[in-house]
């Protein structure tokens, strides 16, 4: 793969290591290989299970230690919305989610399919259903980002009373703390947006900053790179230092275009930033 939002096995590691047993289960080459642990430790050798027919892949089971985390449980809603933020980011993929009814004590749904093939678009949409807008349609789409350094998604409108909201992610890790790569959407915006009144003859487009054009700005934006670098432990944050340029770079004329091909759209953005 090209990208990562892990270490390499670094958290499976800590799984185990923080698990009273753990179980592997994998179908490789149509044969099924298992193991057991407990508490980190191996209870078996690796183990040939024998020949397996349309089977592919890993499974993981896994039981938190007690002896740890006490009486603590996992929270159905927050997992729900890990796996549907998840399947957003991969318009192609398909995640199957079932959860023991008896856990759920909120709206979160006990079995579900989730799968978006319109993206972020789709995120965007039901993130904001019933609140006006300042343009008819989100501004989404994907490119490359230069040097073959990655990709970057993004779908965006403008909220027309009430605040705003920008969800990143990196990897798909959340970065509900933002970083560079938000710095380089907000440079390629406001500058974007600048150089169109420029060229409508707007002279206060000059005056544009980045809270007249972020403040109600709903929007998804989405990065893979390689080697991410990021803020503490829980990843909040993406510092990696070439993300402001490379997204941007990567931004810039596909912003410049959509507002060239919809002056009516333009404008309206234009007056209301």
């Amino acid at each position: 793969y090209e990208t990562s939002g892990g270490l390499h096995g670094v958290g499976s590691s800590v799984v185990n290591a923080l698990s009273s047993r753990l179980e592997v289960e994998v179908a490789r080459d149509r044969t099924l290989f298992t193991q057991a642990y407990a508490r980190g430790k191996p209870l078996t050798p690796l183990h040939n299970a024998g020949p397996v027919q349309n089977r592919r892949g890993t499974l993981i089971r896994f039981t938190p230690d007690p002896e740890i985390f006490g009486a603590a449980r996992f929270s159905p809603a927050r997992l729900f919305r890990l796996c549907r933020s998840k399947a957003y980011l991969h318009r192609g993929v398909t995640i199957r989610w079932s959860c023991d009814p008896a856990l759920v004590t909120d709206d979160t749904p006990a079995e579900a399919v989730l799968h978006f093939p319109g993206g972020l678009s789709e995120f965007l949409a039901a993130s904001i259903e019933g609140r006006p807008t300042v343009i008819a349609a989100p501004w989404a789409g994907e490119a490359a980002l230069p040097d073959g350094a990655g990709r970057v998604e993004w779908a965006l409108t403008w909220i027309e009373d009430g605040e705003g909201f920008l969800n990143s992610y990196a990897n798909t890790i959340p970065t509900p703390q933002g970083g560079t790569h938000e710095t380089g959407l907000r440079s390629a915006l406001v500058k974007g947006l600048r150089a169109y009144g420029e060229l409508r003859k707007e002279r206060r487009a000059a005056q544009i900053i980045a809270e007249d054009v972020l403040g109600c700005l709903a929007g998804m934006l989405s990065v893979f790179v390689r080697d991410p670098q990021f803020q503490g432990q829980t990843k909040d944050r993406l510092t990696t230092p070439d993300a402001t340029r490379l997204v941007e770079a990567a931004l810039r004329d596909p912003f410049d275009h959509w507002l060239a091909a919809d002056p009516a759209q333009a404008a309206k953005l234009l007056a209301f930033c």
